[in-house]
């Protein structure tokens, strides 16, 4: 009976969204092709000679404009004017989809669940991706696992597919179901041209070993993870999950990997030596007995961000040694993220050349970082 009512289903689904889709004419598919394409300023001086007719021309028009507002109020509005009046057409229901992305970064779960839960196209199956992570976010694991799963029957390898397997691996990991969580993983590796993100598997992949109790292949997959690339952010949260093997195994965890020694090999010929970057020059000095550790989260300028770590010490460890660049730098702790909560961050900076040439000295001296602001 099952395999009935889901090609029951599905059919509705295919018959609502013949209605949804409706017919554009010529000049409006011309507009949707142009922002389907991301040629986003031609789409643009193409709305002003546009008159919409039909209530699915009008839909296209406000969505595209209302994406093309610069401030978040504005944006909100044009995506609700949409939906208010012409909620039954494709667009209106891609205005439901977009404003509960808004949502949904502002942890605005009922009103994202709610929006997510009238689209009942099936030209948007995304709506199942966004309705695990509005599940994810509010640690809902059932509902994580059934809307990520009906995703992948429609979009097996779907522009969220590989994502929706991580929502239902950390999903079964909240549930302590750990075999299902690496069981999970490794049917994404056996798909063709997965995974995409390799350090990122074997890092969720280890975590799923380590959760298990078996910390020799969890061991294996930190490793290989690690060595993919040692300066990434996630390489840092790969070392905290080290350590915590080697804290709980002992001796048994050989970490001889994190430092490579290698064969020293001077060079006789003579070659152009490269001139390090110097130290950028700040309008405003840190006092030099500001402490590391701020209380709070920084209030409003510009930064760099240079970590995100499970463990204090880490985040200690890279504001001092940026400190010792002479810089100014400081970590805190962001209560809102328990897994990875302690920030370490560089700043701030008077102006955008003072940041990017902090970013350069920062990524000369092996520091991986990015800019904020705050």
């Amino acid at each position: 009976m099952a395999p009935i009512r889901n090609a029951i289903l599905t059919l509705g689904l295919i018959l609502i969204s013949v209605a949804l889709c409706g017919t554009l004419r010529k000049e409006f598919q011309a507009l949707e092709r142009a922002w389907e394409q991301g040629r986003i300023n031609e789409a643009a001086s193409q709305i002003a000679s546009l008159k919409p007719k039909s209530d699915n021309e009008k839909a296209l028009l406000q969505f595209i404009t209302a994406c093309l507002n610069p401030d978040r109020e504005s944006c909100l509005f044009g995506y609700q004017s949409a939906i208010d009046q012409y909620p039954n057409t494709h667009y209106g229901q891609m205005s439901m989809l977009y404003r509960a992305k808004i949502h949904i970064l502002e942890r605005e779960h009922a009103h994202a669940k709610q929006l997510l839960n009238r689209i009942n196209s099936a030209k948007i199956p995304q709506r199942f991706y966004w309705l695990a992570v509005c599940a994810e976010q509010i640690d809902d694991y059932a509902a994580t696992i059934s809307n990520a799963e009906s995703y992948l029957r429609l979009e097996p390898r779907g522009q969220y597919g590989e994502e929706c397997q991580y929502l239902i691996t950390h999903a079964y990991l909240g549930q302590n179901k750990t075999q299902s969580a690496i069981s999970t993983l490794n049917k994404l590796n056996a798909q063709s041209g997965y995974p995409t993100d390799r350090q990122y598997f074997h890092y969720l992949l280890g975590t799923a070993y380590q959760k298990a109790g078996n910390w020799q292949e969890a061991l294996s997959q930190f490793k290989t993870g690690i060595e993919i690339s040692r300066y990434s952010q996630l390489a840092y949260q790969i070392e905290d999950r080290l350590f915590e093997l080697k804290q709980s195994h002992g001796s048994k965890v050989n970490l001889s990997f994190l430092f490579p020694y290698t064969d020293l090999h001077i060079a006789v010929e003579d070659t152009e030596v490269k001139q390090p970057l110097p130290p950028p020059v700040l309008q405003d000095t840190q006092p030099a007995d500001t402490p590391l550790r701020s209380s709070t989260k920084p209030s409003s300028g510009l930064y760099v961000q240079t970590g995100r770590f499970g463990v204090e010490a880490n985040a200690r460890s890279i504001a001092y040694r940026i400190r010792q660049l002479k810089l100014p730098a400081g970590y805190y702790e962001d209560k809102s993220n328990k897994s990875v909560p302690w920030v370490s961050f560089c700043g701030p900076f008077a102006n955008t050349e003072e940041q990017k040439s902090a970013m350069a000295y920062l990524k000369e001296n092996n520091i991986d970082c990015f800019a904020t602001r705050y």
